[in-house]
């Protein structure tokens, strides 16, 4: 079975630490790193900062470097996207915002006989359409990390 990096983390900290015989208080201590964060890698909820790697594999006298070399051999699987919304789902969304906004714009600008009134002012009105569009959809389609 493959692993992820979280859980090669998880397992290469907690063996390190048991094997020294810490609790993981202990080990909080020694590397003035909260026992929450440690808690956390243990868990495979984050991958630390190669900074906190090193601290803590001088603490409980790991290979950092060995670490780093198998985990980069390691072939890992890619953590499942926990987005609300697949690509397929992401792009029909798209489309269906870009077509109310471009009627809704369309809708105003029928409805108001004296609105633009002059080019600059149609300008302005299509710019802030396509701002609001493209906020939109970075939002959409950004991904959280």
């Amino acid at each position: 079975m493959q692993k992820t990096i979280k859980e090669m983390t998880a397992s290469w900290l907690k063996d390190g630490r048991l094997s020294k015989g810490l609790t993981q208080k202990e080990l909080s201590e020694r590397s003035h790193i909260s026992i929450r964060s440690i808690q956390r890698i243990e868990n495979g909820e984050l991958v630390p900062r190669s900074h906190t790697l090193k601290t803590l594999a001088e603490i409980l006298g790991l290979s950092f470097e060995g670490f780093m070399k198998s985990a980069h051999e390691q072939e890992f699987t890619l953590p499942q996207d926990n987005s609300a919304f697949n690509k397929p789902q992401r792009l029909v969304l798209s489309i269906g915002i870009c077509l109310v906004i471009l009627l809704l714009a369309w809708a105003y600008l029928a409805q108001a006989a004296k609105f633009p009134e002059t080019t600059f002012e149609l300008l302005v009105f299509v710019s802030v359409t396509l701002s609001l569009i493209t906020a939109l959809l970075f939002f959409i389609w950004h991904k959280k990390a």
